[in-house]
């Protein structure tokens, strides 16, 4: 997750589909793990998450708006 930091508050958040550097992959790795492991839930692939949908999400519109943004999303009322 990529964002700003001013004053100690968070702006502008964003989550990034990219590789994770090899020092992260570890950490990342384990915490998904502990996840899948307590809530009985599993990763969901790449390719589902990033399947285009016919929704308006925040600043994505379609073709643009991928699965993920419209499950994810912090203000789910703006789902048009």
């Amino acid at each position: 997750m990529e964002y700003d930091l001013s004053r100690s508050e968070v702006h502008y958040p964003k989550l990034s589909f990219e590789q994770l550097p090899p020092e992260q992959r570890g950490p990342a790795d384990l915490i998904s793990r502990k996840l899948e492991a307590t809530f009985d839930v599993r990763r969901l692939p790449r390719e589902v998450a990033e399947t285009p949908i016919p929704l308006i999400v925040g600043w994505k519109e379609p073709p643009e708006t991928p699965l993920f943004h419209a499950l994810f999303t912090d203000l789910p009322e703006n789902v048009g």
